[in-house]
């Protein structure tokens, strides 16, 4: 499977990067270019395997080009833009250059503005489009939703795979002069550490997901069901389906036991906190 391919792949790029980061014997300028030159090694060994390789269903190739690609191309678009943001960093005091990184911020928000539809498509993770998007060969691709393609290679390239990568570098390059101007330590991509994958029934998750917005505890209220059950969908590896649609297998369990997984976890949670306290020998009353 080429998942497990890349996901093989993926891991030795951090450990490489993360070598890079740790080493004593480069300069910041030379760690700079390492990090560009490695992340475009990895992303040429992704290349070489994907075009040995052939997918099993359509399905697995827009999660390719939708997916793993795009978290290899976006490292890549990453470093290369720090190396020049860093190159071109103007001299004088700490006033001057918050005005230069506050300068690139706003062509940050100008490119989220003239790539404003498929941005939004990116943060909703809908994937009607999916098919036209992220499948090679496409002769019907929506120009009007993604106006470049960078990789002229059709072998390894789709409408919308290089736009997707672009985006996620974008965000986390924004993040980068944030934490510039505010002098504090940044790493990227450090959500790409740890890899989790819900185990349990899908349904368990979607109760939970739906306790969590019910009760306005992500971005004071002020995001949607189907945002936050596709957030939980990427943190966990796991399809969920359409919320509302599956909402009704909740709603048709018994009375008494409708939010059966919430009600599991307070009795585990609870159960925990009896046992904790249930055996202390050397605790006076």
């Amino acid at each position: 499977m080429i998942k497990e391919i890349a996901e093989d792949l993926y891991k030795m790029q951090r450990i490489a990067l993360d070598e890079i980061d740790n080493s004593s014997d480069h300069s910041i300028t030379s760690q700079r270019k390492l990090r560009v030159q490695t992340a475009s090694t990895f992303l040429s060994l992704l290349k070489e395997k994907v075009l040995d390789y052939s997918f099993t269903s359509q399905e697995e190739e827009i999660n390719f080009f939708k997916v793993i690609k795009p978290k290899f191309s976006s490292l890549l678009i990453f470093y290369s833009n720090v190396e020049r943001l860093e190159f071109d960093k103007p001299e004088g005091g700490l006033l001057h250059l918050k005005g230069y990184y506050e300068s690139e911020l706003k062509t940050i928000k100008r490119f989220f503005e003239g790539n404003r539809q498929i941005y939004a498509y990116y943060r909703s993770e809908d994937y009607y489009l999916d098919s036209q998007l992220f499948l090679r060969g496409v002769s019907d691709t929506p120009r009007w939703l993604c106006k470049v393609r960078v990789d002229q290679d059709e072998r390894f390239s789709t409408a919308g795979d290089y736009i997707y990568a672009r985006i996620i570098a974008t965000e986390q390059i924004a993040r980068y002069l944030e934490a510039a101007i505010a002098g504090v330590d940044f790493h990227p991509f450090s959500g790409d550490d740890i890899e989790t994958k819900w185990t349990g029934e899908s349904i368990n998750l979607l109760e939970m997901a739906y306790g969590i917005y019910q009760t306005a505890q992500v971005n004071n209220g002020k995001i949607g069901l189907a945002e936050l059950v596709r957030k939980f969908e990427k943190v966990f590896n796991v399809n969920i389906g359409r919320p509302y649609r599956r909402f009704s297998e909740i709603k048709q369990r018994k009375r008494l036991s409708r939010t059966k997984y919430l009600d599991e976890m307070v009795k585990s949670i609870n159960k925990k906190i009896d046992d904790d306290d249930a055996f202390r020998p050397n605790l006076k009353g």
